[in-house]
């Protein structure tokens, strides 16, 4: 399946790191990944909705970051789902049901 990743980006400087570890955990599970945290850096708030639309768009389903709702851009994306009657997934509910299977914590990052 093809999973859309939604949640909080702006003023989380963790982001790319929380990000990446939900990726990497669905990618785990056999779904295509599609990660807004992997667009390049310096565009327009409105740019970077235009083309999360169109990722939403392409995905089978989104799954949401438990910080989702700390986010326009990311509560947005959530409603415009539902409007699309695509599956949405909670990635809290995915981890406390099967836990993080050996992933432990990613260090990687990337700055706003």
């Amino acid at each position: 399946m093809k999973i859309y990743i939604a949640g909080k980006i702006t003023g989380d400087e963790n982001y790319y790191e929380k990000f990446l570890e939900a990726e990497l955990r669905l990618e785990h599970d056999g779904h295509t990944v599609i990660n807004p945290a992997r667009l390049p850096l310096g565009l327009k708030p409105m740019d970077y909705m235009h083309i999360c639309f169109a990722m939403i768009e392409v995905a089978d389903a989104v799954c949401l970051l438990p910080d989702y709702e700390d986010s326009l851009g990311a509560s947005l994306e959530e409603l415009y789902t539902r409007q699309q009657k695509k599956k949405i997934i909670h990635y809290d509910r995915i981890v406390n049901a099967y836990g993080k299977r050996g992933h432990g914590h990613v260090k990687q990052t990337r700055k706003v």
